[in-house]
């Protein structure tokens, strides 16, 4: 269940995301690789069953046996470990944001494809920790209902 549930939520929300962007601009094949939001998102609209597939190998492989390695340590054990993994989630965006960047559009636009492609992983594995803490009991979501009250028969004096 940790395995599956937690990239399924991630990919779920960032799914209805690129959905919602691709009804007022239409993605087509021919928009991946421009280098920008737009075609990063076409990118996860074409391929979104490799990189979900990608995301089941990280969490069982990778996220899971780190998860439980931490679950009894210190919090500077812990601190440690988040520290570590934003370290990997960087190189792995500023290697990613280089691969796709054409050097005619600057070194901003490099350092916007890192800061981009570095706040999309931290997003999905702040989400994934979320639904981890969920899945063991330690998070609780309560979800309040409004409960409708009778009015009460009253009368208006003569």
């Amino acid at each position: 269940m940790k395995v599956f549930v937690p990239p399924f939520v991630g990919f779920a929300i960032f799914g209805v995301i690129v959905l919602l962007q691709s009804i007022f601009y239409p993605t087509h094949m021919s928009d991946m690789g421009k280098g920008n939001l737009h075609a990063f998102m076409a990118c996860f609209y074409y391929c979104w069953p490799l990189y979900f597939i990608t995301a089941l190998l990280t969490q069982g492989l990778i996220a899971i046996p780190v998860w439980r390695y931490v679950e009894d340590r210190s919090m500077l054990a812990k601190d440690m470990t988040v520290i570590i993994i934003c370290s990997i989630c960087f190189l792995l965006a500023a290697n990613i944001a280089y691969i796709i960047w054409d050097e005619h559009t600057g070194r901003l636009h490099l350092i916007w494809l890192t800061a981009m492609m570095l706040m999309i992983q931290l997003i999905y594995w702040i989400i994934n920790s979320f639904v981890m803490l969920m899945l063991e009991g330690k998070v609780k979501v309560k979800v309040k209902m409004p409960v409708k009250r009778k009015a009460k028969n009253t009368q208006a004096p003569e």
